[in-house]
């Protein structure tokens, strides 16, 4: 046997699970294949019997053709590693491995460096977040003197220099770490929490802000005990519970609000957010030089406010959901709130369930989850009960809070109403249901007729000078899809006021009360962005998903790639040329001069645009370009990006329809003569905001780039913001991993991990990370191996040490 398979531990490639273990027994004479036994599951999860069965692999079908091998000590067990760069061999199944063996052992964390993956539990963990937990956290990464180089870097430098040193991986040392980093460092941070649905990134978030909210406020030890003292300002603004102020308050109870309008149950995940929102805390950071004059290593760093802006709302679950799913909590909430609070919203609501209303689950094929459904253990009339103590929180009581939840009736009575054939017009519609739009005029404040003649009429306006307008009717299809769009505009402008609302009460600059002494917050921004997705079927919406993924795993590469630099520099070894894969090519063709967002946009304002003509386009002018794929069974609406995360399939039909995602003139005019100011003001700032943005886009008009603002250019305006925001900051990573699609605790579903990890880009960064010296050992480790190289004993060494 040759002595490069001198291990005969080694996982092998499974298409049913990913990765499995396996023994090597032989090899074939020119090493081309391997006879290996495998130990394979009876079952989809890790928990399940095994059996063992003999296959042959080809070994070309790994890289540099070997068998990755498994990490075993002397006794033949797995070794488990807090910290994964400490593994003696680091691949994707050991990884996966680590990762289910401590997941077994309720251990949720694991750490790569700086990096924090975290695998949901599915279960709460008793004294995992306790109070002695959080503090011992910031007492060691915070305030104490050791804590002084564990800001900037991302790389591990050994015990003696890194702080996180006998500390269990924990998502407080990700916010512990961002604190002291704005802090002592006086640097912006950012931390990015992604994962797919289920994954755990909401919840983390809410942790994170917990933590760093109660971070000022946590009691350290007194000097003489050999640690810095908590700054003392902190008293004046603060106190222990860090609920008890105000602008603490309003800030923690901003995520429970954008839960309960932005939120929903998905087969995935029973309160899956259906948007992105990034959350920037606002620091009031005391000067270092001031702090040194006070004797201070930490200077004061005052949670002061919040600001959040939001990317993406699912505004398709409003009309519409799948079996066993829900709409929006809100819708829930409201229905299950008390009959006299119902009563004074609106008498329509007095008795109604959900079975009332289509859109949330009464007829028209959506499914209902069950109205009697609990989020997070509670049921929908508790969670009324919270939103309406938040949202007082923020000043949204008495009549502000009646036109919001009437708002949301609107878009509930949308759904009920019916259209068929006018009876004297086969091209016409008219509603069937008169009692329905008779109680949406109500509702509303607004005729009868003139809802309906919105609704099933459309208005034309000719091109030229003249700008002739003409009256069309509409047949009972594109009334309904009409009707649809009303209600889902009306979410959306409703939801984009919350935000701003959140904002005012939240936001430093106006809630602060020392706001006009500080001449610029600190920022820790969270990130909590939908993950990579690749369905079934994959429609717009996966497109800037997974475009938006594409941005933050560039970002992501080049700070691991960085930070690998670092380390190097540290430990004096130069570098040398790294390759890395890069995914600028899939960025070019997604946001390129002539990439997908410039052709479909080109395709929005052309007379008689379609699907069909946007993805013949798209292939043709990309046709060189490796990371599109043009299969010949490819439907005429159908293309593939191979993206980082492997190539995911997209159906065209409906981008255009998608992208350009405007409200007819019709529907504008009739909700501006509403007596609900909120939808009567908030659509028409909307078309005013539009209208604007389309005047500042038209001085540089080219290909792709007209005066109509698109949700796609929208979007990639949005990104750019961000990254450049985040760009400003100290990033900081957090990873989140389902193990198992049926939300099981203990269970590890290996391919469907497998396939998370690969999409959240951890075994890239550890390609990168492990490019130039991909084994590693500690020096101790190092020493006993080759101990008989050296004519100086581990003892003599030691007792240098």
């Amino acid at each position: 046997m040759s002595t490069s398979h001198s291990s005969t531990c080694v996982y092998v490639k499974d298409d049913q699970h990913g990765w499995l273990p396996a023994n090597v027994l032989s090899y074939n004479a020119d090493n081309t294949t391997a006879r290996v036994s495998v130990t394979v599951p009876s079952g989809s999860t890790s928990t399940s019997a095994t059996t063992t069965e003999e296959r042959e692999v080809t070994l070309s079908d790994y890289d540099s053709s070997a068998l990755p091998l498994q990490n075993i000590n002397e006794g033949g067990n797995l070794i488990t590693m807090a910290d994964m760069c400490d593994l003696p061999s680091l691949h994707e199944p050991a990884i996966l491995y680590n990762l289910r063996n401590r997941h077994h052992n309720l251990q949720p964390y694991t750490r790569v460096g700086d990096i924090i993956i975290a695998m949901n539990p599915f279960q709460w963990i008793d004294g995992l977040y306790s109070d002695n937990v959080r503090e011992e956290y910031v007492d060691r990464l915070v305030w104490r003197d050791g804590a002084a180089g564990a800001c900037g870097d991302a790389s591990s430098h050994g015990a003696r220099d890194d702080p996180k040193a006998g500390l269990a991986p924990h998502v407080y040392e990700t916010s512990s770490l961002a604190y002291r980093g704005l802090a002592v460092d006086d640097s912006h941070q950012s931390i990015l929490v992604t994962g797919e649905s289920g994954a755990g990134k909401t919840e983390t978030v809410k942790i994170i802000m917990s933590h760093l909210a109660s971070i000022q406020s946590t009691g350290a030890i007194t000097e003489d005990q050999g640690t810095l003292p908590r700054p003392e300002p902190a008293e004046e603004h603060i106190s222990h519970n860090p609920r008890d102020n105000c602008v603490v308050r309003r800030v923690l109870d901003s995520n429970p609000l954008l839960e309960a309008f932005g939120n929903a149950k998905t087969v995935r995940n029973d309160n899956s957010s259906r948007f992105g929102k990034y959350i920037q805390l606002q620091f009031d950071v005391e000067d270092s030089t001031e702090a040194a004059y006070k004797g201070k290593t930490v200077p004061s760093c005052l949670l002061a406010g919040s600001y959040c802006e939001t990317y993406l709302l699912e505004k398709s679950r409003v009309v519409g959901h799948e079996e066993a799913e829900r709409t929006y909590h809100i819708f829930y909430q409201l229905l299950a709130a008390p009959q006299d609070v119902k009563a004074g919203i609106w008498d329509g609501l007095m008795g109604a369930t959900t079975e009332s209303f289509r859109y949330v689950g009464g007829g028209s094929g959506n499914g209902d989850a069950g109205a009697d459904t609990l989020i997070e253990g509670r049921t929908d009339g508790e969670k009324w009960e919270n939103t309406v103590d938040a949202l007082e929180t923020i000043g949204i009581v008495g009549d502000k809070l009646r036109t919001l939840m009437r708002s949301i009736c609107v878009v509930l009575q949308l759904g009920n109403l019916e259209f068929g054939a006018d009876p004297n017009n086969d091209d016409a519609s008219v509603i069937t249901n008169a009692d329905e739009l008779s109680k949406l005029a109500s509702l509303m404040g607004i005729d009868a007729e003139a809802i309906a003649k919105a609704l099933t009429f459309r208005t034309i306006t000719a091109g030229g000078r003249g700008k002739e307008s003409y009256t069309v009717p509409l047949r009972p299809a594109s009334a309904k899809d009409s009707c649809d769009a009303f209600a889902k505009e009306i979410y959306a402008r409703s939801f984009d006021w919350l935000v701003r609302t959140i904002n005012e009460a939240t936001c430093a600059e106006q809630n602060y009360d020392d706001a006009a002494d500080v001449e610029e917050f600190g920022v820790i921004g969270l990130l909590d962005i939908f993950g990579f997705e690749a369905f079934q079927v994959n429609r717009f919406e996966q497109l800037c998903i997974n475009y938006a993924n594409e941005k933050l795993q560039q970002k992501y590469t080049l700070d691991v790639f960085s930070s690998v630099q670092e380390e190097y520099e540290y430990e004096g070894i130069a570098l040398g040329d790294i390759s890395y894969s890069d995914n600028a090519e899939v960025l070019r063709l997604i946001e390129g001069r002539m990439g997908l967002i410039a052709v479909l946009n080109e395709e929005c304002v052309r007379p008689n645009g379609n699907d069909t003509s946007f993805v013949s386009k798209v292939k043709t002018v990309n046709k060189d370009t490796a990371s599109l794929i043009d299969e010949r069974l490819h439907r005429p609406t159908e293309f593939a990006i191979c993206h980082y995360a492997g190539p995911v399939k997209y159906d065209a039909t409906n981008f255009v329809t998608k992208n350009t995602d405007t409200l007819a003139k019709d529907l504008i005019e009739c909700a501006a003569t509403s007596d609900n100011e909120l939808i009567a003001q908030e659509l028409q700032n909307s078309v005013k905001a539009k209208a604007e943005q389309a005047a500042a886009a038209a001085p540089t008009l080219g290909r792709g780039r007209s005066g109509a603002v698109t949700v796609s250019a929208n979007f990639r305006s949005q990104l750019t913001s961000l990254m450049h925001n985040i760009g400003k900051t100290k990033t900081r990573y957090v990873r989140c991993i389902k193990p198992n699609p049926e939300k099981k605790p203990i269970e590890v579903d290996l391919l469907s991990s497998t396939e998370q990890l690969r999409c959240a880009g951890v075994v890239a960064a550890v390609n990168v990370s492990r490019a130039a010296f991909p084994n590693r050992l500690m020096h101790r480790t190092a020493l006993e191996r080759f101990s008989c190289l050296s004519s100086e004993s581990i003892a003599e060494y030691d007792e240098k040490e």
